[in-house]
């Protein structure tokens, strides 16, 4: 889906399958990692900030001795409210043993504990200074920096205590965390790996929380859920853990175990949050989506944040091919908003492709009425066409192209739809024209070129063909409609764009399109004329063209075709089986098959092929599967790009 406006701040919108909305409160995000993993890594790390001392089930101590009197005594002022008396007494203690670590800590953490940063940094410091290897000294003043985001500061002490003491679990843990706030995550890693699972259920929930920040990072969102749910498991009625491991098994792709978590968080309290990534969940699992639909429309939130509900939950429902209650979404969207131009455009958008035509047009007017545009006009030229009514139609996209003259697209669309109705003097005007305008676009060129076979000027028609394959730097797309173009001349490929054709295959001898539609147009044109003394090229061309790539229907029917010619039938069997496979459609191919069949005597075969073939000749119609190329692969993609300013 493209996230762009024109100048009118409507979305564009592409043809009748692909008209893409926008919803500026679910922008996407561009290259690199997707929103929910950054989202989720923000998640993991911060519910991460608690001091993991405590995972590996005791502090690391000065000493073997318990808290001297003065330390118990502050701790239990502390708990009593009374923070500045334990303060004092600490003070105090520290006059008369001034190289107690135990004392420097606790009054370092109740500084801490009481938001007087800057003094607990200066008693870790101290503490570090007149303690330089003591391990308590160094996990203290890591933990805060931890604490405080000078995570570089933090990975320089508790990697130096590491070093000197590689068993000490729970340095070595705090030491994972800094580096993995850093995006360390290999580093992280390896000192994880030397920490055993601890047997505490909050220890293990830190601990495994850590685990999933660093698989998340290295690029493993399988192992980072597994991680989060193995600390689910550990606490199984913590709400907010369970929605971290949601949001991991949704990274993951494990949409499954998504919702088993989601369930009972978002039936216990809904919210937006949860609710949408239920949803998100439930649609990617095929499950049934109403009551989850249901309870999120019924949410109680002011009007912007409703506003965001609805565009984000249409989002998620137009990704899911769920145009019906998207249009919902966006049309209650528009009941909170009327103003939003863009919003309402996207509602026009989704009742169209949910089949309702009339409720679209009805849409289109308010957009008419409030702010005309191309957009707008070539919705409803779509809309129109789809209705069957041509001169609406025409008159929609003549007035997308007055409304934006400068855009190359609407002029396509216009031209297109005058072609679809045997209009094609009008169109080669349009098309003219609009060459005129955009010399450089190959899609203007392809459909000059399009519109020049269907009026039988030829010459003008492989003229226009070669331009747009220059322009577009010889891509299979020009060469494949100006194949099909040929292919649809009653009289066979013209003379110049057999030689065109060919003569691009010799410049481009590893590029299977040139290859394949030199050999085709080559074995047309002997056919028709009965001449087969250019069999020997044109079997090479074309097994050429299946060596690299054995699955292209155009050479596949064409060899078997031109194999079924020469009466070679074991071999002309095996190709031709093989195109009416890959175009089931394609009248000519069973017909051949057909033939094949019955010099191998088998009758019953050759009769079945002989009733496809008369099925595929009632529904062939190469001037309409040329328009539909043209149709739904260059003007669609032409509408995807942003308009021009």
């Amino acid at each position: 889906m493209n996230w762009s406006t024109g100048p009118s701040g409507l979305a564009n919108g592409n043809k009748a399958q692909d008209h893409s909305p926008y919803f500026p409160a679910a922008r996407r995000n561009g290259p690199g990692r997707s929103r929910s993993t950054s989202f989720l890594l923000i998640l993991l790390l911060v519910l991460l900030q608690p001091v993991l001392r405590v995972i590996c089930g005791a502090e690391v101590s000065s000493s073997a001795r318990a808290p001297n009197s003065a330390e118990k005594r502050a701790l239990q002022l502390e708990q009593a409210g009374e923070s500045q008396e334990a303060e004092t007494l600490l003070k105090s203690a520290l006059v008369a043993h001034p190289a107690d670590l135990d004392l420097r800590l606790a009054l370092g953490h109740l500084y801490a504990r009481t938001g007087q940063l800057e003094q607990a940094e200066q008693e870790f410091r101290q503490a570090f200074r007149q303690h330089p290897s003591r391990s308590s000294a160094e996990l203290a003043l890591g933990s805060f920096y931890n604490a405080e985001g000078k995570f570089a500061e933090a990975e320089e002490i508790l990697r130096a205590s590491v070093q000197r003491n590689p068993h000490l679990l729970a340095v070595c843990l705090e030491l994972a965390l800094a580096q993995a706030r850093q995006h360390k995550y290999a580093d992280a890693e390896t000192n994880i790996r030397a920490v055993p699972v601890p047997a505490a259920p909050d220890a293990q929930v830190r601990y495994y929380r850590l685990v999933a920040s660093i698989r998340s990072g290295l690029g493993d969102p399988a192992g980072a859920a597994r991680a989060m749910e193995r600390a689910v498991r550990a606490a199984p009625d913590d709400q907010q853990l369970r929605m971290g491991a949601a949001m991991a098994e949704a990274d993951a792709g494990d949409w499954t175990a998504c919702i088993a978590n989601l369930s009972p968080v978002y039936s216990k309290q809904p919210n937006p949050t949860v609710g949408l990534l239920l949803l998100r969940a439930q649609l990617a699992t095929h499950s049934d989506i109403t009551s989850t639909l249901s309870s999120l429309r019924v949410l109680s939130l002011p009007d912007d944040q409703a506003m965001v509900l609805r565009l984000r939950s249409a989002e998620l429902l137009v990704d899911a091919g769920k145009h019906n209650e998207a249009a919902e979404e966006l049309s209650a969207a528009v009941k909170l908003d009327g103003k939003r131009l863009d919003v309402r455009y996207n509602l026009a958008v989704e009742q169209f492709r949910g089949g309702q035509r009339d409720e679209s047009l009805n849409t289109i007017a308010h957009l008419r009425a409030q702010e005309d545009s191309a957009e707008v006009e070539d919705l409803a030229g779509d809309i129109e066409e789809e209705k069957g009514d041509y001169l609406a139609a025409v008159h929609a996209y003549q007035s997308s192209v007055s409304l934006a003259p400068k855009e190359e697209r609407y002029r396509l669309s216009l031209g297109t739809e005058l072609i679809r109705h045997l209009n094609y003097d009008a169109a080669f005007l349009v098309f003219q024209q609009a060459a005129q305008m955009f010399p450089d676009s190959a899609r203007v060129y392809i459909g000059l070129g399009i519109t020049y076979h269907f009026l039988q000027k030829e010459d003008e028609s492989v003229a226009a063909f070669l331009r747009a394959d220059e322009l577009s730097g010889n891509s299979s797309e020009v060469i494949g409609y100006f194949g099909v173009s040929q292919l649809g001349n009653p009289d066979g490929p013209s003379e110049i764009a057999v030689k065109a054709a060919c003569a691009r295959a010799d410049a481009n001898p590893n590029d299977p399109s040139s290859l394949s539609w030199c050999g085709t147009l080559l074995f047309r044109r002997a056919s028709l004329a009965g001449n087969q003394s250019g069999l020997p090229e044109i079997l090479r061309r074309l097994q050429s063209a299946t060596r690299l790539q054995p699955e292209d229907p155009v050479a596949t029917c064409s060899l078997g075709s031109a194999l079924a010619w020469g009466e070679q039938w074991q071999t002309a069997r095996h190709w031709l089986e093989t195109c009416v496979r890959l175009q089931p459609g394609l009248a000519e191919g069973h017909y051949r098959l057909s033939r094949v069949y019955k010099e191998l005597g088998l009758e019953k075969e050759a009769h079945q092929q002989a009733e496809l073939t008369q099925k595929a000749f009632a529904e062939r119609d190469l001037r309409e599967g040329l328009l539909k190329k043209f149709t739904y692969e260059m003007i669609d993609e032409s509408k995807s790009v942003p308009a021009s300013k």
